[in-house]
């Protein structure tokens, strides 16, 4: 591998899209050569989220850079915590913990999160439910919700 960028600029990677989310890695093993941690760009339309899930072998944090969402984590299976998540504000989520987050605003949610080790995004990448855009693509945005 030559020498890993500098900074990572969204435009310069493909975008991963479903009906609930887009979303851009920008940091992977293959971009930066660390296997340590990976982070995803992920970007919610109002009404937009993604259901209750849990990543078995990876920590997560969750910054929010805009936007208001609901998150939900399970820190004990079945015994589920709600808060209402605002720009600025950092979530850990710890590996196996069951968790959502649902924008249930009005503007768009804009989160980056981090995963230590790195590898959920290749899920991402892989599923089915994702279609990959070359970089410099642009999404087609959905109608919002009435």
């Amino acid at each position: 591998m030559s020498c890993p960028p500098v900074a990572v600029r969204p435009h310069e990677v493909e975008s991963i899209v479903s009906d609930w989310v887009v979303g851009k890695i920008l940091s992977e093993p293959a971009i930066t050569g660390v296997a340590s941690l990976s982070a995803v760009s992920i970007y919610f339309d109002p009404g937009q989220g993604h259901t209750r899930h849990q990543h078995l072998d990876a920590d997560q944090l969750i910054f929010v850079i805009s936007g208001e969402a609901e998150m939900m984590i399970e820190f004990i299976e079945g015994e589920p915590q709600y808060q209402t998540i605002r720009a600025g504000d950092l979530v850990t989520i710890p590996k196996r913990a069951f968790h959502s987050t649902i924008n249930h605003g009005w503007e768009p949610v804009k989160i980056l999160a981090v995963y230590s080790p790195a590898g959920v995004e290749s899920g991402m990448r892989t599923s089915t439910d994702f279609k990959r855009l070359p970089a410099g693509a642009v999404p087609a945005r959905r109608p919002p919700p009435c």
